[in-house]
């Protein structure tokens, strides 16, 4: 996170005054040429003299400065909201994976060494018995259900049984089995209808993450725009209150020599305090709007520190039509697509419901084969000699096997229909229901994104007709401000007016900045709504 920050340029704010007022400050210097006492000898309450200075000792913060891409960038690489999203992608990812392994063939082996010795009692019984069993085989879930196991197993036996002509046996066995649902779990969408809709969540998941970066790519752009508009707000304020001084110490002088009474002098006071409140609200206005800023890219400055502004708002440009906007938001937004996705995953889900809520009927059955090789022996009963003598290995018994000499199969059909046929019927519905739900709430997110297109449209092209009007109130209240300078210095009005007038005039410039930041917001939100997002977003 460090390494992020210490690259940004740390900037100390100046004292800098905006122009429109520097002339303004220089004819508040002077009294009016001439001008009749008001109340020569009135009794003026004491006050100490104020700070008339752009600052007024306001201690200097350290500042940082932020420039807009370097702040969307930080935004997208820290914000708590990329990196959730991240994690529900690789959730989703995990849980895809996990569906599509169900049908990933099967390899299995094992290798088995038994040995028992036995009390026996009986003289044909065997008391020592070795066997060695080697398996190996593969399983495979077909796309229609189909459940396919091919497994061999040879296994080698010894015994010291007395009367065994084959002491040492060596057996062989290969089988395929299979077993085909016919009504519950038949068919792709019985079989694949949790790994198709694992799917679409992960697309979903994949479009959701595209979103949340742009979300947060705009949020940090409004966030942005509001420490912008914090800033400009204390620069003014900063003049108004360096106006109230101005005019707080003139009338005292003022007072002092007799031309104005306490009455006067009691207005500047309560005018100089209100200005000195909204500055100290304004500060708190900004560190706020700093700490908005740091909460929605993840990061923040260090403590003493604060983030300061470096671009401005963009200018005006032109806007397409309504129609236009509307269509492409309703094709192209991010969310809205991820939703789709969402409903596609719950039909998916429903699918797989409504073809296993069917009885359970399952074909099964399998072919297979066995051979035997070994080491025999003769054996004299009595006057009879059966057995022979020979050693054959599991080659013979193999041959045997693929050779068909010994076959073996089966088939069958299995019914299982459960008594009542609620727990299917009751799986169904359920799925049926969150279908329903998540295409209402596709449909509901559908009139809300077509409203918010229309407000940020309107709001735009509102926006646009307000800044020609605040740039004439500025034009007009400049004019007004000139001729009202004039008067002063001419004796025709007072210097209460003057400052009033001044401060319209730094307010006309304010509601100028803040109807720029509006446009940029409201441009922000329409780009938020309608720009295309890749199906393939991925990190």
């Amino acid at each position: 996170m460090r390494s992020h920050l210490e690259s940004l340029p740390v900037v100390r704010r100046g004292a800098a005054a905006l122009g429109i007022v520097v002339a303004s400050l220089v004819s508040l210097s002077a009294p009016p040429a001439s001008r009749p006492a008001f109340a020569q000898g009135a009794d003026v309450v004491a006050v100490p003299e104020p700070d008339t200075s752009y600052r007024a000792g306001e201690p200097e913060t350290l500042v940082l400065g932020l420039g807009l891409e370097q702040a969307k960038q930080l935004g997208v690489a820290h914000s708590p909201r990329t990196r959730g999203a991240l994690a529900s992608l690789r959730r989703a990812r995990g849980l895809r994976m996990t569906q599509a392994g169900a049908f990933d063939p099967v390899l299995f082996a094992a290798n088995e060494r038994i040995s028992t010795d036995s009390p026996v009692a009986s003289p044909f019984a065997a008391s020592e018995l070795r066997v060695r069993s080697l398996s190996a085989g593969a399983s495979w879930l077909s796309p229609i259900g189909t459940a396919i196991t091919l497994g061999v197993v040879q296994n080698r036996t010894e015994s010291n049984a007395p009367f065994t002509t084959l002491p040492r046996e060596r057996r062989a066995h290969a089988r395929l089995d299979l077993v085909q649902p016919l009504l519950r779990g038949f068919g792709p969408a019985a079989t694949w209808g949790e790994l198709r809709a694992t799917e679409h969540e992960l697309e979903a998941a994949r479009l959701q993450l595209a979103a949340a970066r742009l979300d947060v790519d705009s949020d940090v752009e409004n966030a942005y725009w509001e420490l912008y508009a914090a800033e400009r707000n204390l620069e003014v304020q900063r003049l108004l209150r360096q106006r109230a001084a101005i005019f707080l110490r003139q009338q005292m002088l003022r007072g002092r020599a007799g031309a104005v009474g306490p009455g006067t002098v009691a207005i500047a006071r309560t005018f100089m305090a209100d200005q000195e409140a909204f500055l100290l609200d304004t500060q708190l206005r900004l560190g706020d709007a700093s700490d908005r800023l740091a909460e929605v890219m993840g990061v923040a400055p260090d403590r003493v520190a604060r983030y300061h502004s470096l671009d401005v708002p963009p200018p005006p440009g032109s806007i397409e039509p309504l129609e236009v906007v509307l269509e492409r938001a309703l094709q192209t937004n991010g969310a809205l697509q991820a939703a789709a996705e969402e409903v596609r995953a719950s039909e998916a889900r429903w699918r797989r419901a409504a073809r296993n809520a069917w009885p359970s009927i399952d074909a099964f059955g399998g072919y297979g084969g066995s051979g035997l090789a070994g080491t025999g022996r003769r054996i004299v009963f009595g006057s009879d000699t059966t057995g022979a003598d020979f050693d054959t290995d599991f080659g013979e018994a193999w041959d045997q096997v693929f050779g068909d000499d010994h076959p073996d199969w089966s088939f069958g059909v299995r019914v299982d229909v459960p008594i009542g046929w609620r727990s299917d019927r009751g799986e169904r519905e359920r799925r049926l229901g969150e279908m329903e739900r998540e295409r209402e709430t596709l449909r509901a997110r559908q009139l809300a994104l077509a409203t918010a297109v229309r407000d940020v449209h309107r709001e735009v092209d509102q926006s646009h007709r307000q800044l020609q009007v605040m740039n004439e109130l500025r034009a007009a209240a400049e004019e007004q401000a000139r001729i009202a300078r004039l008067e002063f210095q001419a004796g025709r009005t007072t210097t209460y007016e003057v400052v009033n007038l001044e401060a319209d005039l730094a307010r006309a410039e304010f509601r100028v900045s803040e109807v720029l930041v509006r446009v940029a917001r409201a441009r922000t939100e329409l780009r938020r709504l309608t720009t295309p997002i890749s199906r393939r977003t991925e990190r």
